[in-house]
């Protein structure tokens, strides 16, 4: 269209030079002649074009299309809320700390500040609106009652609740969630009790403000429990009740958690489980703190639970939390275990029938008469004002004698051994071991006053013991006089002595090997103390001796045990028993009568173990493995060479004599059987017949096991994340 427009202005321009050529007047003009025929000249060149003209009006608009018959608008609603104030939460991250910030009573009522946090300090929303995770808390509040003397008792709840049970009202302790939030600033919140705390007279004592929060994020729970002390009157806090610690609990429990795992503070515990207003209706039990955890740790060995009466609680949804089967891994003795903090000592110096009733739980204090089932107090009723007469320290019945730990024992044998060395033994040779004892700090000549256990055990091979034996040598002669070369103690030194074994190496042992000693003395009352069993590694064919690895402590064990000691206190040392406890020991177990099998299971040191603790009221989470394990012992794959875990079938192949209920061993059949060392240690715990058919899965027909594809860390299911204790 733009060309053939061009082409017309020229073709003009030219017809106009052409008429301009003509000479002369202009005659008038003629008629038109026929256009003549078209130069042959070329088409000038385009000109310029001219400017734009302006635009023209726009045509009038269309007509819409119909639409459908719009209702009627309605009045403009009131305004909206204001939004939040800008803020960056993006970086918040998981877990949850609450801090108390400020607490106190006024006209208003009972106010607590805290500031919420993640883990890493950065300030949360309780709602969850602008962070992940909304937060939930419950607070309770009361004040330290006060002896005359000022020494601090129990807490008096102010937030309790009625609990009502077969036609009866019950007071309980309780938490208070209804109140009311303000928002003073970023992370920072104003919790207002909804319970009213009328302080009257006791302005002047502790009062105390205790709380337990969780938040969830990406399914993970997070927990923390806080308490504030305060006085109304705005004085400083100088009493507190704290004889006991979450350290000393935990030392046990790794992390002592109640109601759910909402509960984890000691501080906490004590605000509720107080002597008043704390009874279970269903069953009368108190949840008095103190008579509660001295009866739940007695256990099986209550006086009521040995009378045939269980010590329960019935709690949420009629569930029934039965302790009668707790047994205390400690010395129920060993009050200290506990007790520690500021006021540990209270339990020699302010003994009362509350606390002394936990663990003699059918001992009657009240009046001269008991009722049924109880046993009057061997020095009659009494009230807590009169225990200490005879029952503090100084008196002539003090708890602190009563209840004596090994360590506080003042009867205690001080006996210590130690092996001070092992020359190296090839194979088919004797070992020889030198050692010292003493006794109340004092070298013995174990020749001249012998002692009432002296026992060797050698084993091997260090890389997993498969034999041990045992020598025992409390009776040996003296090599000084021995003349047919047999087992024997040679003096030394005071108190050093050098010990010739009866074993013989056999002449494939090869590697390193380890020998332990059990050295005891006994009092003329019976009583047995014991040494701490030395252990110590020997070369065999090894140019320096090796160790046994060391995959547990004794300091582990006795985070629980306190002062573990098995087979007559005898043996109380880990690197001791796994000497006996190899791979090939089989526990002991009754033949069985004609016609019948019955299985011996294994006593290796590791499945032994694990089923002891995963059969009984393990008080730790079984998944924490680090609690007895040291940090790699317990990562596959497994060191190589390893033994396989060995049980046995016993069948009886004739009838017993007599009609007695076991076997000769001439006449019962022993079929062994063996597992591998992964899934030995895992069926352990894991003992279901789902578990023990995966294991057999996964390992060849050789031996060969496949558990560290899956379980090995970092993998699908590594040992290091499905054993993870959950924050």
């Amino acid at each position: 269209m733009i060309s053939s427009t061009r082409f017309r202005l020229t073709s003009s321009l030219v017809l106009a030079a052409l008429a301009a050529a003509c000479n002369g007047p202009a005659g008038p003009a003629g008629p038109q002649g026929p256009a003549g025929e078209t130069g042959a000249g070329g088409v000038g060149p385009m000109g310029q074009p001219g400017q734009q003209g302006q635009p023209g009006q726009n045509g009038q608009p269309g007509q819409n299309g119909m639409n459908g018959q719009n209702g009627m608008t309605g009045p403009q609603g009131p305004a909206g809320d204001a939004g939040f104030n800008g803020r960056d939460f993006r970086f918040t991250g998981s877990g949850l700390v609450v801090t108390v910030l400020d607490a106190g009573i006024d006209d208003g009522g009972t106010s607590v500040d805290l500031l919420m946090a993640d883990q890493a300090g950065r300030a949360l929303d309780r709602t969850g609106t602008l962070t992940e995770g909304a937060i939930a808390v419950s607070l309770v509040a009361g004040y330290v009652e006060e002896r005359s003397d000022g020494l601090a008792l129990q807490y008096v709840s102010y937030t309790r609740r009625n609990v009502t049970f077969d036609g009866g009202t019950f007071v309980q302790n309780a938490a208070d969630t209804n109140g009311t939030w303000t928002e003073l600033g970023t992370g920072v919140y104003r919790y207002r009790f909804a319970t009213p705390m009328p302080v009257g007279a006791n302005g002047g004592k502790t009062h105390s403000i205790g709380l337990y929060a969780t938040r969830t994020v990406q399914g993970v729970r997070a927990v923390d429990n806080a308490v504030f002390h305060f006085r109304p009157d705005g004085q400083p806090v100088t009493n507190t009740r704290e004889l006991v610690t979450d350290q000393a609990c935990n030392s046990c429990h790794t992390r002592l958690e109640a109601h759910g795992g909402a509960r984890r503070d000691v501080a906490l515990c004590i605000m509720c489980h107080t002597d008043t207003a704390d009874i279970d209706p269903e069953t009368g039990t108190s949840y008095d703190f103190k008579k509660m955890v001295h009866a739940i740790h007695r256990g099986e060995r209550l006086p009521s639970v040995d009378a045939g009466t269980p010590y329960h609680f019935i709690g949420f949804n009629n569930s029934v939390i039965d302790f009668s089967h707790v047994k205390y891994p400690g010395d129920l003795d060993t009050c200290e275990a506990c007790h520690q903090g500021p006021q540990a000592d209270r339990w020699k110096t302010n003994p009362s029938s509350q606390n002394c009733s936990g663990c003699h739980d059918r001992t009657w204090f009240a009046s001269a008469t008991p009722p049924p089932g109880y046993t009057l107090h061997s020095a009659g009723a009494r009230t807590d004002a009169q225990c200490n007469t005879c029952h503090q320290d100084g008196s002539f019945a003090p708890t602190s004698t009563a209840h004596v730990s090994p360590g506080r024992d003042p009867s205690r044998i001080a006996v210590t051994a130690n092996i001070i060395s092992v020359p190296p033994t090839p194979p088919g040779t004797r070992p020889t071991v030198t050692f010292g004892v003493n006794v109340n700090g004092q070298p013995r000549d174990v020749l001249a006053a012998r002692m009432s256990r002296l026992r060797f055990v050698f084993a091997g091979p260090n890389t997993d013991i498969a034999r041990f034996t045992s020598e025992t040598a409390e009776n040996a002669a003296d090599c000084a006089v021995l003349t047919d070369g047999g087992a024997c103690l040679e003096r030394l030194d005071a108190g050093v002595f050098r010990y010739r074994a009866f074993t013989t190496l056999a002449p494939t042992d090869t590697g390193s090997f380890t020998v332990g000693m059990e050295v005891c003395s006994t009092t003329d009352a019976g009583v047995r103390w014991c040494a701490l069993n030395p252990v110590a590694p020997f070369a065999v064919t090894d140019s320096t001796p090796v160790r046994r690895r060391q995959d547990v402590t004794l300091a582990q064990c006795n985070s629980c045990h306190q002062t573990l000691a098995a087979h007559g206190g005898t043996r109380n040392n880990t690197e001791h028993c796994i000497v006996c406890h190899g791979g090939n020991l089989v526990e002991n177990a009754i033949t069985p009568v004609d016609g019948g099998s019955i299985t011996a299971p294994a006593a290796n040191f590791k499945d032994l173990v694990h089923r002891i603790h995963a059969t009984a009221e393990y008080p730790s989470p079984l998944n924490n493995c680090q609690k007895c394990h040291t940090a790699t012992a317990y990562s596959l794959p497994l060191p190589a060479g390893l033994l396989p875990s060995r049980s046995e079938v016993r069948t009886c192949s004739s009838a017993p004599p007599d009609g007695g209920l076991s076997c000769l061993p001439a006449s019962t059949v022993v079929t062994p059987v063996f597992e591998p060392a992964t899934s030995a240690a895992c069926t352990g715990c894991h003992f279901s017949v789902a578990a023990s058919a995966h294991a057999m899965l996964n390992t060849t027909s050789t031996g060969v096991e496949a558990c560290a594809v899956c379980h090995a860390a970092g993998r699908t299911a590594g040992v290091d994340s499905v054993h993870a204790v959950s924050p």
